[in-house]
């Protein structure tokens, strides 16, 4: 996965040390000696078609082909003044991604190891049926669900989405399913946040029989910072109580960690401490089986330190405390919002009355 780079921009934010470092940096903080290494190879065709169509990923093949011949290739559109670029090896690297998610769902659900999470790239979450947007080719996390339900006989699925641009692609795959929840909380700013779509707001809840079953928590982020206050705000008067009553089988995560401080894109400042305390939570959910698929995060230091951060709860190492107070206003609007939009879905919305935090 770490072959797939661009050849005209040795600074783009996408690149191979974003997992290699990762790994490197685990290793050196002693985890990776206390977990079960899982060995993966490329994802078949026939399970990328779960999601996406034959004609994209032939596409796809055919850039590799091009880019084989140049490079510096790239017919995808821009996206914030960075390009998704092509490779050599976009192909080939994209579909080991899927391989490597769908290999370690396997392995949580059949019971080789408790839970687990995926260091690949490129990343998936953005990418539609049919069009690479956003740095990723092929959605692994969509997949992922896909294949849990297709062949390992999984009913719910929660995908709780705490990168800080909405999954487009993944709520896409999912909008008129009931069987998969999409949970999602990202930067929107009145839609002037990639990737700019209308459907990134609250009031995109799902259609058909998946009415109720998308939820976005979407931050309008103003002059106000966007931390680990508002992320555990929203995490217990929302994710927590839908996620419950939800009562998956199976938890994703698109996990992120571009809302981190210091990130050059989410410009947010939520602390390793509070993505491991999310972990912590999330594991009451399914029996435990919780997957946390890698997806943004251009800080390669402080995305290491939060996945170290979370791989020591999958490990179970007591969670971190986080900080008590107040959200910022515009917060507590954005999670107001969604609520309302979900009330009439979700029993444990319908009497919500805005509490201080837990001390948990």
């Amino acid at each position: 996965m770490t072959l797939h780079k661009c050849s005209f921009d040795l600074n783009h934010v996408e690149h191979p040390d974003r997992v290699s470092k990762m790994y490197d940096y685990l290793q050196e903080e002693g985890l990776v000696s206390r977990c079960v290494r899982i060995i993966a190879g490329p994802a078949t065709e026939e399970v990328v078609l779960l999601v996406h169509s034959p004609e994209y990923i032939a596409q796809v093949q055919a850039w590799q082909k091009e880019a084989e011949v140049d490079p510096n290739q790239n017919p995808c559109k821009l996206e914030e003044g960075s390009p998704t670029y092509l490779s050599p090896h976009v192909y080939n690297c994209a579909m080991l991604a899927v391989g490597c998610a769908i290999k370690l769902v396997e392995a949580v659900l059949q019971g080789e190891v408790d839970n687990g999470l995926a260091i690949i790239r490129p990343p998936g979450h953005h990418a539609e049926m049919d069009e690479a947007v956003g740095f990723c080719f092929f959605n692994n996390t969509s997949i992922a669900a896909r294949y849990a339900q297709t062949e390992l006989n999984v009913k719910r699925i929660l995908i709780l989405d705490w990168d800080i641009h909405h999954g487009n692609g993944t709520q896409h795959a999912f909008y008129s399913d009931p069987s998969v929840l999409y949970l999602s909380l990202h930067r929107y700013d009145q839609g002037k946040y990639f990737p700019y779509m209308d459907e990134s707001n609250f009031s995109a809840v799902g259609e058909g029989k998946g009415e109720g079953f998308n939820v976005n928590v979407a931050w309008n982020k103003g002059s106000e910072v966007i931390g680990d206050l508002e992320y555990i705000a929203a995490f217990h008067r929302i994710v927590l109580p839908v996620a419950q009553e939800f009562n998956p089988d199976l938890v994703l995560v698109s996990c992120g960690f571009d809302a981190a401080k210091k990130d050059p894109l989410g410009r947010c400042n939520v602390t390793p401490g509070c993505y491991a305390y999310m972990t912590h939570h999330l594991k009451s959910l399914a029996q435990g089986k919780l997957v946390l698929i890698l997806e943004g995060g251009y800080n390669v230091q402080e995305m290491s330190e939060c996945m170290a951060a979370c791989s020591r709860v999958l490990l179970g190492d007591a969670p971190p405390t986080v900080a008590s107070g107040i959200p910022t206003r515009i917060s507590e609007t954005s999670i107001a919002n969604t609520i309302q939009a979900h009330r009439k879905y979700w029993k444990c919305l319908q009497d919500h009355r805005p509490s201080s935090l837990p001390d948990d």
